[in-house]
C-alpha cells in the first residue's frame, strides 16, 4: 500500500512540475505608480496596463532541468508499476499453488474417511516399519482424525 502511495505522490509532483513549467514561459511588464519598469512571474495588480514577454534564455534551463526531473519520475513511476504488478503476480501464483495443494488433501481426506467407513480390513504402518491391521477403537480414532482433515481442507 505504500509503494501506491509513493506512487501518487511522484505522479502528482510530476504533474506539478511540468504544469510549472509550462506556465511560466511568459513574464509580466508593467510600469508602477513611480513610473519605474517592472518584471514578475505573477500578473501585476487589478487595472494595471501590462504587456507579456518571453523569457529569457536562462530561464528555459529551469525548464530543462524541470523536464528531465519529470522524465525521471516518470521512469520511477513506471518502475514502481512494474515491481508492484510482479509482486502481484507472484502472489496471485502463490494463492493458487496453495489452493491446488488444499484440494489435493481434501481428496485424501475423502478417500481417507470412505476406507475408515467402509468394512475393509484397514492397514497402517507402525514406526518400525511393520504393517499392522487397525482394530475398531484404533479405526475409529483414525476416522475421527480424518473427518477433522476433510472438514479442515475441503471446507475453506
Amino acid at each position: 500500500m505504500s509503494k501506491r502511495m509513493l506512487l501518487l505522490v511522484l505522479v502528482l509532483v510530476g504533474c506539478g512540475v511540468a504544469a510549472t513549467g509550462q506556465a511560466q514561459q511568459f513574464i509580466y511588464k508593467w510600469n508602477d505608480e513611480r513610473g519605474q519598469i517592472k518584471y514578475s512571474e505573477l500578473p501585476p495588480p487589478a487595472g494595471v496596463t501590462y504587456e507579456t514577454v518571453r523569457k529569457p534564455a536562462g530561464f528555459g534551463q529551469e525548464n530543462a532541468q524541470a523536464r528531465d526531473l519529470a522524465k525521471e519520475q516518470e521512469e520511477l513511476a513506471k518502475k514502481l508499476a512494474e515491481e508492484e504488478a510482479k509482486v502481484q503476480q507472484q502472489q496471485q501464483e502463490q494463492a493458487r499453488k496453495e489452493g491446488d495443494l488444499r484440494a489435493k488433501n481434501c481428496e485424501v481426506a475423502k478417500k481417507n474417511v470412505e476406507t475408515l467407513q467402509s468394512d475393509r480390513p484397514v492397514v497402517k504402518t507402525d514406526a518400525q516399519g511393520n504393517k499392522v491391521a487397525l482394530d475398531a477403537q484404533q479405526r475409529e480414532a483414525e476416522l475421527q482424525k480424518a473427518r477433522k482433515d476433510q472438514d479442515y481442507f475441503c471446507n475453506p
